[in-house]
């Protein structure tokens, strides 16, 4: 009789909490806004994207590190008395989602008012994304009340934001924006070069000594006379290629020169005599040249991330609309496998950053480094190599012409195209979503808003399973 009370107890507690949220998906709504109902389902989903952003901008105010706590209920306990700009962390979190409500109806209604239509195709694809994103956020989004029908809900609203964005800011859009205003702004805000690093520390990071540093600088100054001795761009090109290979067989061979000696105890110590051998060139900084190259975990990093050049690599090819893969990765032979394209990097005025309460401080983390950034974007002349010294390290480094690889299948390719778009447009249009959201006026129920506290979310439960989903797309 006992093991049934308990049997019972256990079953009402249940009830109880699905009854919370889960009952909320079907006729129950939170809030009404221009007429149009909003679900309890819809409000509840954009509860969790609210969640995270108040999670983030604690992480960037206090530090504090949500991803660290094994149980939600741990992180419950830990942001408990919690405040996000000035409010109690649950009601900034309701009005965060009430706020993506709000932007939920505004694209429905510009969507309506533009007598835009969603391709048949894109509609497959939502069911693709939804399908995949079910079988490891279905549980979650269960339990929390949110149905099929709301998930496929939101991801087809996405798709009419973007449908939306492109009537206003796409080629032909109400706000002319042509190809040429995109390619100058691509072409003044980002370089094109090629340079190779010759460090002034040895395997441990430490400063070489004035006899080993002027060795290196010899040598630099060598590489430098042969690259600008050439008579054509081609030619220089394929001599700093030369250069870079050179310089990375002799930093691998003064690498594996050890020297071996005994501690106190007698044990063996192998240390390396001289410079690592990982810094040779830089990543391509860019959206669509990226190539799949092996990296040493044991390189420096707090410059740059560092790779070693190869005439033969793995070349990622942009992701193109309708595409289930993010990239196509092939091997083939890079046209040019030791360039970099390096965006010139922009940061709020001192000013606004106090306007903002700004309590964190923002290390910029320069390419290659800040005293050659600075000699790329404002001193460097076209297609003439230089030798910059620096404290740690040499660096040849030359500017080019970035306007020549612009081309369909090189770097105005269409997805960086629309990469250069969104960053140039992507923030006016999110301030035109939100102007539109505020035109509106929310009914709030505020027995709904009781009864689905977005504190009660499993949030820990939801970020592992997108870290699952992650972790099984692009492996790990």
């Amino acid at each position: 009789m006992n093991v049934l009370k308990k049997c019972t107890a256990a079953l009402l507690s249940m009830i109880m909490l699905l009854s919370f949220f889960g009952c909320g998906e079907g006729t129950a709504n939170v809030m009404k806004v221009d007429g149009m109902e909003i679900r309890a389902g819809i409000y509840i989903y954009y509860s969790i994207d609210a969640y995270f952003d108040a999670l983030k901008i604690l992480a960037e105010s206090e530090n504090f590190n949500y991803a660290s706590y094994k149980t939600d209920k741990e992180l419950k306990k830990a942001i408990k008395g919690k405040m996000v700009e000035g409010l109690p962390i649950k009601e900034w979190i309701q009005n965060k989602a009430t706020e993506y409500c709000l932007q939920y109806v505004a694209i429905e209604k510009e969507f309506e008012r533009l007598n835009l239509t969603v391709s048949e195709d894109t509609k497959s694809e939502i069911d693709t994304y939804y399908a995949s994103s079910w079988a490891y956020l279905g549980d979650f989004y269960t339990a929390s009340g949110i149905g099929e029908q709301t998930v496929k809900d939101v991801l087809l609203s996405g798709e009419k934001r973007t449908a939306i964005y492109k009537a206003y800011y796409g080629e032909g859009g109400s706000e002319g924006v042509t190809d040429e205003s995109l390619r100058t702004y691509y072409k003044e805000n980002n370089a094109r070069v090629e340079y190779v690093k010759i460090p002034l520390t040895d395997g441990e990071g430490n400063l070489l000594k004035s006899d080993g540093k002027a060795k290196l600088k010899e040598m630099a100054e060598q590489y430098l006379d042969r690259i600008k001795a050439q008579s054509t761009e081609e030619s220089m090109l394929h001599e700093f290629d030369n250069v870079i290979d050179e310089y990375k067989e002799y930093a691998t061979s003064v690498s594996n020169a050890a020297v071996t000696t005994t501690d106190e105890s007698g044990n063996l110590i192998t240390t390396a005599t001289t410079v690592k051998t990982t810094t040779v060139t830089t990543t391509t900084v860019t959206t669509t040249d990226i190539q799949g190259t092996d990296q040493d975990e044991d390189a420096d990093r707090t410059e740059e991330t560092t790779v070693i050049p190869s005439v033969t690599t793995a070349t990622t090819a942009p992701a193109t609309s309708g595409s289930g893969d993010a990239s196509e990765t092939t091997t083939t032979t890079k046209p040019y496998p030791n360039e970099s394209i390096i965006a010139k990097m922009t940061t709020a005025p001192e000013s606004e950053k106090k306007d903002e309460g700004t309590t964190t401080t923002t290390e910029i983390n320069y390419t290659p480094s800040e005293k050659t950034y600075n000699f790329i974007f404002n001193d460097a002349k076209l297609g003439v190599p230089e030798l910059i010294e620096e404290d740690e390290a040499l660096y040849i480094v030359v500017r080019l012409n970035i306007e020549d690889r612009m081309t369909a299948d090189d770097l105005w390719s269409e997805s960086n195209v629309e990469s250069v778009r969104q960053t140039i447009y992507g923030d006016a249009f999110d301030a035109k979503v939100e102007e539109w959201a505020k035109g509106y006026t929310e009914e709030r129920d505020s027995a709904a808003y009781r009864r689905y506290d977005p504190l009660d979310l499993d949030i820990i439960t939801y970020y592992n399973a997108i870290m699952k989903s992650y972790s099984s797309y692009y492996g790990g």
